[in-house]
């Protein structure tokens, strides 16, 4: 019995977890463009374990915007794996199969066995958290689901009830979350919320509410290193420096104005030595002054961004809309007790953090934080889809023929087993449809303006030119990371003002991409039109074509004066 027990109790999560595990080692082999942020982690935490301080290379304070949690997961196992890339990896492998464990073990808690099994298969092969997180530009989304989730799991073992073991492991969870990426912060204020209902519940309530005092103390006492260093750096005091910084050089991307964007993100600072985006002048950006200077313009922000998180939610890339038919049945499908309540509370409450980015903007990878919660609700819906199933056709199938009915019978013992499959129907049928589709979703995953195949194509071609000292400075990062070379952003800025920026930060190759000279920065067309006949200060190195037949990317060597 016992054997038994320990069995069937471990079985279906070893099962999840290798499938997880196996899914992302596949996705993972394929050949991707490495971009947005990822390489700026990747370079901060090869900077940081060598000795050369947590900076950049273009930048000479140390780096507030990015948090040191994933250039350090990048960096160790980097020293296990000999290769940065294969590092990102290799966290997308482990902590993307830890997510499916993390919903597994959650979803047990709050429904059972069989929804968690349901709803950990969804989080192991479903598009948002098998294979976009590959294309997004930052892979720090596995990890900070993972911590962010696990956090999750042990503020619900709390709210089942109090233990301060749990409480501190929840809050430990959250800081390392937070660490990875800041806004694991508002999963700290909706587990601090609803834990706070629950003690108001619950007498005692003020021996209660002292949990829920104690999660924000373990979580501040965690994170608090890194906010004295900001604050040592930036003199200000704050859990978030980007949340000002958003605002200060985001408000074209919420509007929907790439060109705006463009301007606010890497146009240049007042000293016209650095992009705008790191710069020191924004590191003490306030949010609210932002908003108050024309409340009615961030009003149609707030009301731009919930029209996109919904369209973007409901899609094949994060949660597609057919899913919500299992996810009301979950909801739905059987009457509440009080605790019932209380459990969905508690995982509505988990939907804040990728809601928040309504205040500022939206994109499909800030909003996946979304996902995990929707795929409980839809593991749960799929069996309960699956027990309406099988009780139907048992009473449809028994009522016509009594033979299968009669316990004696051959027939009513086949069909009992043939019958028990009707639960795992629906299940199955979104396993085989994700296996199919998944893959084919990294064809779509890239927005054109963000990376393009010919990035990295332009990066392998430039890569037998440089250098271990050389610099390339492209709007595009993929193009110096690819090209094995350090990077500094192109500034939106004239041709002379980009030209005086390169040398003061000594850069040897310009890198830039017809999309950007013809839709962002019409300045540059000259130097794409007709590059056989460069301005002075500059010499063509390469044309790398676009095999899709779009804009190619035309490389530049700096001459020295």
């Amino acid at each position: 019995m016992t054997r038994k027990f320990q069995t069937s109790t471990f079985l279906p999560p070893l099962l999840l977890g290798l499938l997880a595990f196996i899914v992302r080692y596949v996705y993972a082999g394929a050949e991707r463009i490495v971009w947005g942020d990822e390489p700026f982690y990747m370079w901060l935490g090869r900077n940081w374990f060598s000795g050369q301080g947590y900076h950049l290379a273009f930048t000479d304070h140390w780096d507030y915007h990015h948090t040191p949690g994933y250039p350090f997961i990048n960096a160790a196992l980097t020293l296990l794996t000999g290769d940065m890339k294969r590092a990102s990896n290799w966290s997308f492998i482990l902590f993307g199969a830890g997510l499916a464990l993390v919903i597994y073990f959650l979803t047990r808690r709050i429904y059972d066995e069989k929804s968690a099994f349901a709803a950990g298969t969804l989080a192991a092969l479903a598009p948002a958290t098998a294979l976009m997180p590959l294309y997004w530009g930052t892979l720090t989304e596995p990890p900070y689901w993972a911590l962010s989730f696990a956090g999750v799991f042990f503020a619900h073992r709390a709210f089942q009830k109090f233990r301060a073991l749990d409480i501190a492991l929840a809050g430990a969870f959250l800081a390392l979350a937070y660490y990875v990426r800041p806004e694991a912060v508002v999963f700290l204020g909706a587990m601090g919320l609803i834990l706070g209902l629950r003690a108001l519940a619950r007498p005692p309530r003020i021996r209660h509410l002292g949990y829920p005092l104690l999660l924000g103390i373990v979580f501040l006492l965690a994170i608090f290193p890194y906010l004295y260093k900001v604050h040592q750096v930036t003199g200000v005091w704050t859990i978030s420096q980007k949340v000002g910084a958003n605002f200060a050089t985001a408000k074209g991307l919420a509007l929907g104005s790439f060109r705006q964007f463009d301007i606010e993100t890497w146009g240049l600072d007042s000293t016209g030595q650095q992009v705008r985006f790191f710069s020191e002048e924004i590191a003490a950006a306030s949010a609210l002054d932002y908003i108050l200077a024309n409340p009615m313009a961030y009003a149609r922000i707030l009301y731009g961004n919930t029209l996109k998180l919904f369209s973007l939610l409901f899609n094949i890339h994060l949660f597609p809309w057919y899913l919500l038919i299992p996810l009301a049945a979950g909801l739905f499908r059987r009457a509440w007790d009080r605790e019932r309540a209380w459990n969905e509370l508690f995982l509505a409450f988990t939907l804040l953090p990728g809601l928040s980015f309504i205040l500022f903007f939206v994109q499909e990878r800030y909003i996946a934080a979304l996902v995990p919660t929707l795929m409980i609700w839809a593991g749960h819906g799929l069996v309960e889809l699956g027990d309406w199933l099988r009780e139907s056709v048992s009473k449809i199938v028994g009522d016509r023929d009594s033979a299968f009915s009669h316990p004696s019978s051959v027939f009513s013992k086949r069909y009992s087993v043939f019958n028990k499959g009707f639960l795992w129907l629906p299940t199955a049928l979104i396993i085989i449809f994700f296996l199919v589709m998944t893959p084919r979703q990294a064809d779509t995953a890239y927005l054109r303006g963000s990376a393009r195949p010919v990035h990295l194509e332009a990066g392998k071609a430039l890569a037998p030119y440089i250098e271990p000292s050389d610099i390339v400075m492209s709007r595009y990062v993929a193009i110096a990371y690819h090209a094995g070379a350090a990077w500094a952003p192109t500034p939106a800025a004239s041709v002379d003002e980009v030209l005086t920026y390169a040398r003061y930060h000594g850069v040897r190759f310009w890198a830039i991409d017809g999309f950007e000279a013809y839709n962002l920065r019409p300045q540059f067309a000259p130097l794409v039109d007709d590059p056989t006949r460069p301005r002075p200060g500059l010499k063509l190195l390469l044309i790398v074509p676009d095999e899709r037949g779009e804009e190619p990317v035309v490389i530049y060597e700096l001459l020295r004066k």
